[in-house]
């Protein structure tokens, strides 16, 4: 700012002939003065341009060019010499300032005063930005309604199977809080970013005993108990040469678009079949591990790698010795005009893992739910299977144009040596070779009111929506007055096939439609419908009862805030 400024000053000091000590004498005051300075330099340039039409009025008008040589000639002599002169000076004041800066970035949290602001929630910063804080969380209301075919809502029979097994229940039209979530995150000492996020909605199966009465036969119903768990919280080492970024603790592994999209900007009230089979799934998204990520290609492209612990719980522990994943993801904009209102994304993931103790279970909740986690239906799962390798890889395309979004993914997973295990005797079954999993999603939306997704060069994924009016309703003068919010329709179809090596956890063909209205950057309404049709094959192997062919017919809603 005062690098600008003081050239500036100097300039008008050139060209007006105000004398050049004057002129430096008010770029050297304190940083404080600034506001007062840029005042002075208005009211002066504007003193000179009344000062020159004063001038130019009063001269004649018969001949122009002998008045301009009469009034501005200047020698060639004392050009050059005042030319050197500024010169000198400016290279002087920006060499004391360059020094002074310097000075400063060394001495890191000199000044410790704060000041708080609303940046899409509460955030307290220092002068210096050395020192962050922003407090916020997220939360978000649902209700549900549901037609199922008959087939489809055959549940289990309660109590059969090994403990912590989840037991089926049918679809059933409900509310819940989706999530509830209190998040804290900022910056310390100017290079280390932290996060530190809980969410209070999540849930657990409590067996109230773990004595069977017969092998696999256990005397009561799991229990589904609400418990509170971490999501992000973690480490960032920042500026770091070479490698850019260090991430330590319990983050989201980078695989899958719409994984890294945060829930709070999600455009249907769940993500696709793929964030619950693979990348999702029992540990809720979040995997311990550390991580190595940067942009590229001037922050047209990114890149990401990472080693994590694995699990099957939601509480970000794993003390299995030989458990480890690597994953990582490369992406490029090659294209990318109007601030974004025009890109194309693409992007490339993949990864490498063990499964937990060499076990692994591929299952799916649908697209609209209702009530506690543990108790969701599973319309297609292969049960607990005992694997050596998991191979996962995925791609990625997302395209902007104007209002337009378009937005598909297609992972394939290849498990190596799998063998079922019986629940009731757990004793594992054969090899059965390699399985090959799949699934994948195609969506397109439309913002009615003209917006269009944001899309952050860092994650390389849609961020915050932000309409261009927010929605309020309030009486006026000549009647009520209001503001729209930004609209929002948009369908996808959402695949998962489970069936391989003579296993059938089931076929899944999802058609889902949705009308968002965000009120404000920071709320949003949601209403989607979804149209699910399972295929399930009785002749097949199937390691988990649930049901057969028919579809499932369901009505969503959703209130969420985030700040």
């Amino acid at each position: 700012m005062r690098k600008s400024l003081a050239t500036y000053l100097l300039g008008i000091a050139f060209a007006t002939g105000t004398p050049l000590s004057i002129a430096q004498e008010a770029v050297e005051q304190p940083a404080g003065e600034v506001e007062s300075l840029e005042t002075r330099v208005a009211r002066l340039e504007r003193e000179n341009l009344e000062l020159k039409s004063a001038v130019l009025r009063r001269l004649p008008e018969s001949d122009p060019a002998e008045n301009e040589d009469k009034y501005y000639r200047v020698d060639s002599a004392n050009a050059f010499a005042a030319n050197s002169e500024l010169r000198s000076a400016v290279d002087t004041i920006l060499a004391e300032q360059k020094s002074v800066a310097e000075d400063e970035e060394i001495e890191v949290g000199k000044d410790s005063s704060m000041t708080a602001s609303w940046k899409n929630g509460v955030e307290i910063q220092s002068k210096d930005k050395a020192f962050r804080l922003h407090v916020g969380g997220r939360y978000q209301f649902d209700g549900s309604a549901f037609s199922v075919d008959p087939a489809i809502q055959t549940v289990e029979t309660p109590g059969v199977g090994a403990p912590f097994n989840h037991i089926n229940t049918p679809y059933t039209d409900g509310v819940d809080f989706r999530r509830a979530r209190f998040r804290m995150d900022g910056t310390m000492h100017e290079n280390i970013d932290f996060a530190a996020e809980f969410d209070f909605i999540n849930s657990n199966n409590y067996f109230t005993s773990l004595t069977p009465t017969a092998p696999g036969i256990f005397p009561q119903n799991p229990l589904p108990t609400a418990v509170t768990a971490p999501t992000d919280l973690w480490w960032t080492f920042t500026k770091l040469p070479v490698v850019g970024n260090i991430r330590v603790g319990n983050q989201k592994e980078a695989i899958g678009f719409e994984h890294l999209v945060s829930s709070r900007f999600q455009p249907f009230m769940e993500r696709s079949y793929n964030q619950d089979t693979f990348y999702g799934g029992s540990f809720n998204g979040f995997t311990p591990g550390i991580s190595m990520f940067n942009t590229m290609w001037e922050e047209r492209g990114t890149w990401n790698i990472g080693v994590y612990k694995p699990g099957i719980n939601i509480f970000a522990y794993n003390n299995n010795s030989q458990d480890y994943a690597v994953t990582g993801r490369v992406t490029a904009l090659p294209w990318y005009v109007d601030e974004g209102r025009g890109l194309t994304h693409l992007g490339f993931s993949a990864s490498v893992r063990s499964g937990y103790n060499d076990v692994y279970r591929y299952r799916t909740r649908d697209a609209i739910r209702s009530g506690i986690s543990s108790t969701w239906p599973l319309p297609a799962d292969t049960g607990n299977l005992l694997l050596s390798r998991q191979t996962w890889l995925n791609t990625e395309l997302a395209m902007v144009r104007g209002p337009w979004t378009l937005q598909s993914e297609y992972l394939v997973d290849f498990s190596d040596d799998v063998r079922t295990v019986n629940s009731t005797t757990g004793v594992a079954g054969p090899n059965l070779g390699t399985a090959v999993y799949h699934g994948g999603y195609v969506q397109l939306l439309c913002f009615l009111t003209g917006e269009n997704d944001r899309y952050s060069f860092e994650r390389a994924a849609f961020d915050r929506v932000v309409p261009y009016e927010n929605f309020f309703l309030m009486p006026g003068e000549c009647g009520n007055i209001f503001g729209l919010g930004a609209w929002q329709v948009g369908a996808r179809y959402n695949y998962l096939n489970l069936n391989s090596a003579g296993l059938n956890g089931g076929i899944l063909n999802n058609f889902s439609a949705g009308l968002n209205w965000y009120l404000n950057p920071n709320m949003k309404v949601q209403f989607d419908y979804m149209a699910t049709y399972r295929i399930s094959d009785a002749s097949v192997n199937v390691p988990v009862n649930r049901g057969g062919t028919g579809w499932i017919h369901g009505w969503g809603f959703r209130i969420a805030q985030d700040f």
